[in-house]
């Protein structure tokens, strides 16, 4: 306050005039922009759509509580002068909308999986911080029986509904309650409705049932919890009678749906509750805004604070009218109208799936290639202690389509895992199943009887320098095939899209292993060894003036005189260095030794059960 009184009398003047009016545009901005581009994280990589969500999440909920703290300061320190006083009692009007903006979007109510868990701290500043602390001390000191306090009542009702909704869903989706939840009871009211029973009709209709299906599944499974072997047969034949395009469309509609549940409001709006509370609230709103429009005076009011008001209704409207809209066009709203199983829902059921986009997700893959980012200017090491070295990683992250091939690729692995477990008639055994789905690449190296020569870089070694050492190696040999221009095998047939698809699933698990090792199995990330084999890479850089100097100094490591696999020096090098360097000139000269389309194959068959072991192979191990 001491600064603000050393400003300009004028200054002074405009700051205490639009103190509030700007604090409230402000939260309003930012709940339209929630309100616009909340979902659109689901459906896109863009890195500039995730900042711009990041930050209006974290700013919204401090500028709707700063807003209405000043408010109500500003009705504390109200004179006797008439038009002031309609000046605070329209702003006033105010508090109920601020108290909506603290209730949220429905497309977002967190923007990671560990805000859920601070339910306990938004129904704090519900009961407390916002109802008793703010909006009671603004209503209590400044209004007395006009029109505009009844109709701000409804509005008042409606922010405390909104708040609590969200309150209610992070709740909901926090992991106790997540832990709490029972597949036993999902799958008696799922089989009550005997819509699997049904003919198939069309494949979207099928594919929608068995994301729904999976959704609840893999939820489950995300508490560390093992469903029950019969969970597991059951999806297992919904999903052997898709293709691998089926597979994936199963997968994208699935990961939409968990989504929705982790992150937005759909656990209470698409229920029965939800519905009737939607239907309140948008007709409360609609009532207020109407009533304001034909009873209120607007010359009694300033014309700047009338136009605020306008925006804050049009905003409170559009909110819940486009809260409607999703709820239409929803999966939900399909999965719904699937289990109606009539004509009209039929009908409608149809009319939805012309409307709504096909693609729920942008068909495309993370890619972090290590070498790449070792050619770059180290980041200052200010940036570590401030914690943003690891966002300047994600500066180097780009993006790759993802082909049908390495669809087909990825799905016959799982397929051929899920065939094997049955032939052998194991499937109850746990022991069984994780020494199937937890081999990383050695069924692929036994049948080619070259385990011997290559568990040391796979059976034999923590999953987090297995990746790091393979995906080095496969970045030599696609350096050596460069250099030599061998893209073509001994027949002539090339071997480009064998090499892309290696490189897309090494680039990818690179991608997890360093960005996001959360996606990984708990133990699976190893950020150390990452750095120290960062810091060598760096090291060989350093050794040469540009960028073709450095290719050929990581392509040396293919002629060099190290030792074997088998050299007792090597392994104790191997096993006590956290850098995989000494490993790169080893795997990447025995890969070297084989036919490029063998060699291709093998990596790649390696490279995708690394995809597949990665994320599951420590729950399935229970």
């Amino acid at each position: 306050m001491t600064m603000l009184k050393k400003l300009p009398e004028e200054v002074l003047n405009l700051w205490n005039n639009w103190e509030i009016r700007g604090m409230v545009l402000l939260s309003l901005l930012l709940q339209t922009i929630l309100i616009i581009f909340g979902s659109r994280r689901k459906t896109t990589g863009r890195i500039w759509i995730r900042i711009l969500i990041w930050s209006a999440y974290l700013s919204a909920d401090m500028v709707a509580t700063v807003a209405l703290g000043n408010l109500a300061r500003s009705q504390g320190d109200s004179s006797s002068d008439s038009s002031e006083k309609a000046n605070n009692s329209i702003q006033a009007f105010w508090a109920p909308f601020l108290l909506l903006h603290l209730g949220g979007p429905d497309t977002i109510t967190a923007y990671s999986i560990e805000d859920n868990e601070l339910w306990l701290r938004h129904l704090l500043g519900l009961v407390v911080q916002v109802i008793v602390a703010s909006a009671f001390y603004v209503f209590s000191r400044s209004w007395g029986s006009g029109i505009l306090t009844f109709i701000a009542i409804p509005m008042f009702i409606v922010g405390i509904a909104k708040y609590a909704e969200r309150t209610w869903v992070l709740r909901s989706s926090c992991s106790k309650s997540l832990k709490n939840s029972s597949l036993r009871d999902f799958w008696r009211s799922f089989d009550r409705t005997g819509i699997l029973e049904t003919p198939p009709q069309d494949q979207q209709r099928d594919y929608l049932l068995q994301a729904y299906v999976f959704s609840y599944i893999s939820k489950f499974m995300m508490q560390d919890l093992v469903p029950a072997i019969h969970s597991l047969i059951r999806t297992r034949e919904l999903i052997s009678k898709n293709t691998a395009d089926g597979a994936f469309n199963v997968v994208e509609a699935e990961l939409g749906l968990i989504y929705d549940m982790l992150y937005t409001k759909a656990p209470l709006i698409y229920s029965r509750a939800g519905i009737i509370l939607r239907c309140i609230i948008s007709l409360l709103s609609v009532t207020a805004f109407i009533t304001f429009q034909v009873k209120i005076d607007k010359h009694d009011y300033s014309t700047t604070d009338i136009a605020i008001t306008y925006l804050l209704f049009a905003a409170a409207v559009f909110l819940e009218f486009y809260a409607f809209l999703c709820l239409v066009l929803s999966d939900w709203t399909m999965i719904w109208l699937i289990d109606g199983r009539n004509a009209l829902t039929g009908a409608l059921y149809s009319l939805i799936r012309k409307l709504t986009r096909s693609e729920r997700w942008s068909r495309s893959i993370s890619q972090y290639n290590l070498i790449s980012y070792s050619i770059k200017r180290e980041p200052p090491k200010f940036l570590k202690f401030l914690g943003i070295d690891e966002m300047m990683r994600q500066m180097h992250v780009y993006r790759k389509d993802l082909n049908g091939e390495l669809q087909g690729l990825i799905f016959k692995h799982l397929r051929e895992k899920a065939q094997k477990i049955k032939k052998d008639l194991n499937v109850c055994d746990k022991n069984h199943r994780s020494k199937i789905i937890g081999q990383r690449g050695d069924g692929v190296l036994e049948r080619e009887g070259l385990l011997k020569e290559y568990k040391w870089c796979t059976i034999e070694v923590e999953f987090s320098r297995s990746i790091l050492v393979w995906h080095l190696a496969t970045e030599v040999c696609y350096l050596d095939m460069k250099v030599a221009d061998a893209y073509l095998n001994k027949d002539g047939s090339s071997v480009s899209s064998e090499y892309e698809t290696s490189r897309c699933l090494s680039e990818y698990m690179m991608y997890l292993l360093v960005i996001r090792p959360n996606m990984l199995s708990k133990g699976f990330g190893d950020d150390k060894g990452y750095l120290e084999t960062l810091r060598g890479l760096r090291g060989l850089r350093d050794s040469g003036p540009d960028d073709e100097e450095y290719q050929h100094t990581l392509l040396d490591l293919r002629n060099s005189e190290s030792p074997g696999y088998d050299d007792i020096e090597f392994q104790r090098r191997w096993k006590t260095s956290k850098s995989v360097l000494s490993g790169v000139d080893v795997l990447a000269r025995q890969l070297l030794r084989l036919e490029p389309e063998k060699r291709w194959r093998m990596i790649n068959e390696v490279l995708d059960s690394r995809v597949v072991n990665g994320g599951f192979f420590e729950l399935l191990k229970k």
